[in-house]
């Protein structure tokens, strides 16, 4: 499907052939790489499968994410807080002849990011791909949070901090390797002008301008970074503790925006079509030329990637398309 001037991709609501995780079985696997130190070449020899780790895993998308990286052959790492949740998905995934390992961790806690990558280093080995997914999100207006904004500023801690720090433990690896991928779960909030969202909003921008200036960072290895939009997925995010500012129910916003998250009448895409969506990211040498940018799980990937391969990357670079921009005259 070309992407004439002017015209929009459709969108998706389910997983289909191209991302399907079966379609990458045994493409997820270790490999030799060459890396030259002093003028010596050195080579390291990777387990046969790759070694994800997907944070959040113990519910919502983290639990797809989770599933469909194991059914592509990775051995996966879940990372959540809630170990009986995880020790049942590594009982699902192992019972499907996946292979996953659980840590029971809070991401934003003092050393967890490295505390995280030093345990599967020792369990499974060196870490190939991350998965920033876990995520939490706040609404209310600003000048009713505490004066302190605890509960403001863990939105950030949970959605830029945790994610950077865990990029930053993983990343000497993966340079010294001169291979990996960063995946973390973004959201069209990045774009969006919302009241009583302004720590999600921004959080959500930041991130994702994040994985932009990483991957100009990262401009001559074979390491990528991309976020993800999931599209508008049911997940426990709107139920999640202190999502919702409760003493300022009676502000119109948050009446509104609270009658959203529970309203039948949205169209939801399925949760499979981001974690397939990011298997395919993972494990198809083609989306490389996608690095850095801001992929939209709700359409389909290859347009996308066909637009990316032409000249000056096509409408994607002349238009600057899939980033966090500020347009002007």
């Amino acid at each position: 499907m070309a992407l004439s001037a002017g015209s929009t991709l459709p969108e998706v609501y389910e997983s289909y052939d191209a991302i399907a995780p079966a379609k990458f079985a045994g493409k997820l696997q270790g490999k030799v790489v060459s890396h030259s130190v002093c003028g010596k070449v050195h080579e390291f020899k990777a387990d046969p499968q790759s070694r994800p780790i997907v944070t959040g895993a113990s519910a919502g998308l983290g639990r797809y994410i989770s599933k469909a990286f194991a059914a592509a052959g990775a051995s996966v790492a879940i990372v959540a807080r809630r170990k009986q949740e995880l020790l049942a998905l590594v009982e699902e995934i192992k019972s499907a002849n996946g292979k996953a390992i659980h840590i029971v961790a809070d991401v934003i806690a003092k050393g967890a990011a490295q505390k995280i990558v030093a345990q599967v280093e020792k369990e499974l080995g060196p870490v190939d791909i991350l998965v920033n997914n876990a995520g939490v999100s706040r609404v209310g207006p600003l000048d009713g949070e505490d004066e302190d904004l605890d509960i403001w500023w863990r939105v950030h801690e949970v959605n830029v901090r945790a994610p950077v720090a865990l990029t930053r433990a993983v990343l000497p690896s993966m340079i010294k390797r001169n291979t990996g991928v960063l995946l973390t779960t973004g959201s069209a909030a990045a774009t969006m002008t919302l009241p009583v969202m302004t720590a999600y909003l921004s959080s959500k921008a930041a991130i994702s301008k994040f994985q932009e200036g990483l991957s100009a960072e990262l401009e001559g290895t074979d390491i990528v970074s991309f976020s993800v939009h999931p599209g508008y997925v049911q997940t426990e995010l709107a139920a999640a503790e202190n999502v919702i500012n409760k003493e300022q129910m009676h502000h119109p916003a948050v009446q509104f925006l609270s009658q959203m998250m529970a309203s039948s009448d949205i169209k939801w895409q399925k949760p499979e079509l981001c974690a397939d969506t990011m298997v395919a990211l993972a494990a198809d040498p083609r989306y490389k030329v996608l690095t850095g940018r801001h992929i939209n799980a709700i359409q389909e990937l290859p347009p996308v990637a066909e637009e990316a391969e032409k000249e000056g990357k096509g409408r994607l670079g002349t238009d600057r398309l899939y980033l966090v921009t500020v347009p002007t005259l």
